[in-house]
């Protein structure tokens, strides 16, 4: 009795994944920089956009055993946070026959714990290339202090905790050299700004983790610290925000271009 309904569900699958697919290819649209500039920003498509927490501060306090359920606690760091990227797209070694190298640029915005962007830069990634950030030395340490013209200090609680994102995407300067022309935040060929722009495509992804060092109470929660390292893989943005992509893009450009002297971030070695 239950053929009738087993013979419909192809039927009600592959509407479905109609559905799906129309919304996908409407998600595709282009969108102007918001500074009315020349640059373009393409929305993101799924899982292109990585994100993760940092927390290099010292701040917080141990969850003591009648603590106020209100105050924060257990929120302290233990130093620097380590961030890995890998390419694994192309082929590493160019001589082989058919190989095709792809490099992969790392566009990275860091945000402080008030949820302002402070550093920005483009880092290119070569094929099998793995890309080893600090925390502190790389992506907090030239911060721009927001409608101001001073530099941040890596371990000013401001921003020594937060959110990065991290987005793919193929070089969009075409002569590595000519990033000096174009922003202080484009390394290699990649620019994270919105002048010029990038686009998303699943053509370009990268796999990454971070390494948190962290102090929490210990058991039973008598004040006594317990140190510890973890390492999480970053998360991606699921079905993706193609207005929260033309942001980045676009803070970015405001940020390096507000004469603050701070708010880009380096690239390490590979």
């Amino acid at each position: 009795m239950w053929s009738r309904p087993l013979k419909r569900f192809p039927l009600v699958a592959g509407a479905f994944l109609v559905a799906v697919a129309l919304s996908a290819s409407a998600d595709a649209s282009l969108h102007q920089g918001s500074n009315g500039s020349s640059g373009t920003v393409i929305s993101s498509l799924p899982g292109q956009v990585l994100w993760t927490y940092y927390q290099t501060n010292q701040m917080g306090q141990l969850c003591p055993p009648d603590t106020d359920p209100i105050a924060p606690c257990n929120t302290s760091s233990n130093g620097d946070n380590i961030i890995r990227l890998i390419n694994p797209n192309g082929a590493a070694n160019a001589f082989l026959a058919g190989a095709r190298p792809q490099t992969v640029c790392a566009m990275i915005y860091v945000f402080d714990d008030d949820e302002e962007m402070g550093e920005c830069c483009g880092c290119p990634i070569s094929s099998a290339g793995l890309a080893t950030f600090s925390v502190i030395k790389n992506l907090t340490a030239d911060w721009a202090l927001q409608g101001g013209a001073e530099q941040g200090n890596s371990f000013d609680p401001v921003n020594g905790i937060g959110a990065i994102a991290i987005v793919a995407a193929a070089p969009n300067v075409t002569f590595p050299a000519a990033c000096a022309g174009v922003s202080g935040a484009c390394h290699g060929g990649c620019d994270p700004t919105n002048v010029p722009g990038y686009a998303v495509t699943t053509v370009n992804n990268l796999l990454g983790s971070i390494t948190h060092n962290q102090m929490v109470a210990g058991k039973p929660l008598d004040g006594q610290a317990v140190f510890g390292i973890n390492e999480l893989r970053l998360s991606d943005d699921g079905a993706g925000d193609p207005s929260n992509l033309v942001y980045l893009q676009s803070q970015c450009g405001a940020l390096i271009g507000n004469g603050s002297a701070g708010g880009i971030c380096t690239c390490p070695t590979e």
